[in-house]
């Protein structure tokens, strides 16, 4: 008999997106899935939508929370709930309401999974707007501490080799039942945003590996349910995590060889921020910088303590080997959003982390 994999759908105002991705995991190939379909307390009486939609399939499970809880408590919820005290799950499968999976997504998802090691195995993710460009083939960690989409519009027909990176996004991924019950689930810190990388980063200082599987795609319209939520208060909050995330995981020897780069980076970040009177960016940057050595420190410094102390990390120089430099990127990003104005719609603000 194949095994049986657990899929996690979770719907926050988007009834038609939700019903259109589960859909998509009904016409999978691979046939012995388990949907589990949340709810997050959506308006207009969604969750009760959803469930007429999804009642007659016995082997879909809806689930009604009363509160928003965000992305991060909603899956762990589920996770604690119905997903690590079931024996017969091997791995379980994240899937935004936005995202829409090719039928043979999860076969080649669980055939990259079974023919490896992989803690985490990450999706092509194609942008649903442009499916000539991608949206991501999983994370990559700049050196300044950002964990970031790989290979965000790049040219689709490109990335079609299985390789290692630095996390998976969590919008379309597999994770192994035993890397999360061995490292924990998603960091209580976070609530929508974030959370997904500092799993995966964490997950990998603790040995684990992440591969991009290109023949597993899905089609990502993208944060949509983070667009209902956006503003220079969550972008603020994105950047602290970010700095949360890497204090939290990296070893002191990592630390103390990147801290110099990375003090010069987010200088210069806010002097660009001046010379170009990009006020709300300024202010994202310096509130972010300024909670982090204050508000956020004695939490980051539990969180450290409390990590390191319980888990053996790889070296230091393996971790330094998985980071990119940010020189190069950075300088394409610079011209790409400030030079020639590139940015995002919200805020005009480039959301660069799911």
């Amino acid at each position: 008999m194949r095994q049986i994999v657990p899929v996690i759908i979770l719907n926050w105002n988007g009834l038609n997106d939700t019903k259109r991705a589960i859909e998509s995991v009904l016409a999978q190939t691979y046939k012995n899935w388990r949907l589990y379909v949340a709810d997050n307390d959506s308006a207009n009486k969604e969750g009760f939508q959803i469930n007429e939609f999804i009642k007659t399939y016995q082997n879909i499970t809806f689930i009604q929370f009363d509160d928003n809880l965000g992305f991060t408590e909603a899956h762990n919820r589920i996770f604690r709930k119905y997903i690590l005290t079931n024996t017969d799950y091997e791995y379980v499968l994240l899937l935004n309401n936005d995202a829409f999976a090719e039928p043979d997504w999860i076969e080649n998802l669980l055939k990259a999974a079974n023919n490896t090691n992989a803690g985490m195995v990450a999706s092509k993710m194609i942008q649903y707007y442009n499916k000539h460009l991608l949206d991501n083939a999983g994370h990559m960690i700049l050196n300044t501490a950002e964990i970031i989409p790989l290979a965000h519009d790049i040219r689709a027909d490109k990335f079609n080799i299985p390789f290692e990176n630095f996390g998976a996004c969590g919008g379309a991924c597999l994770y192994n039942i035993d890397m999360l019950t061995h490292i924990g689930l998603f960091d209580d810190n976070f609530t929508t945003g974030y959370e997904d990388a500092e799993l995966g980063a964490r997950a990998i200082v603790c040995g684990y590996t992440c591969l991009y599987e290109p023949s597993a795609v899905v089609f990502h319209k993208g944060s949509q349910s983070l667009k209902k939520i956006m503003n220079e208060d969550y972008l603020t909050q994105i950047q602290r995590n970010i700095f949360y995330t890497y204090f939290k995981l990296m070893p002191s020897i990592v630390i103390f060889l990147n801290l110099p780069i990375i003090i010069f980076k987010y200088g210069l970040v806010l002097i660009i921020d001046i010379l170009f009177r990009r006020s709300i960016y300024f202010r994202i940057m310096w509130n972010a910088i300024k909670f982090t050595l204050t508000k956020d420190r004695q939490k980051i410094k539990a969180a450290r303590q409390q990590f390191h102390r319980k888990y053996q990390t790889i070296s230091s120089y393996e971790i330094i080997k998985k980071m990119t430099f940010f020189l190069v990127f950075d300088i394409k990003r610079f011209f790409k959003y400030i030079v020639f104005r590139n940015n995002h719609p919200v805020l005009n603000k480039e959301i660069e982390y799911k």
